[in-house]
């Protein structure tokens, strides 16, 4: 268990993050703030692996644009 992490810190890991956050920055956010933004993140994510595992969707390594085949959006459409 040497890597375990837990998913939520504790009340005093909590207010160490925010104090600093908050002394680095020049903020006055809560840690409400910081999980609500964790969220939303990790919903972003998960689209983008489920759009990557289909089949047609490539990213061009230059521009880091994410381009989709004709046939995948013929599928799309037919859905």
């Amino acid at each position: 268990m040497n890597n375990y992490r837990l998913k939520d810190p504790t009340t005093l890991g909590k207010e160490f993050l925010v104090k600093k956050f908050n002394e680095e920055f020049g903020v006055n956010i809560t840690y409400k703030f910081f999980k609500e933004k964790l969220d939303q993140l990790k919903k972003k994510y998960k689209k983008y692996l489920a759009l990557m595992d289909s089949t047609g969707i490539t990213v061009d390594p230059i521009t880091f644009e994410i381009d989709a085949s004709e046939s995948w959006w013929k599928d799309c459409k037919s859905i």
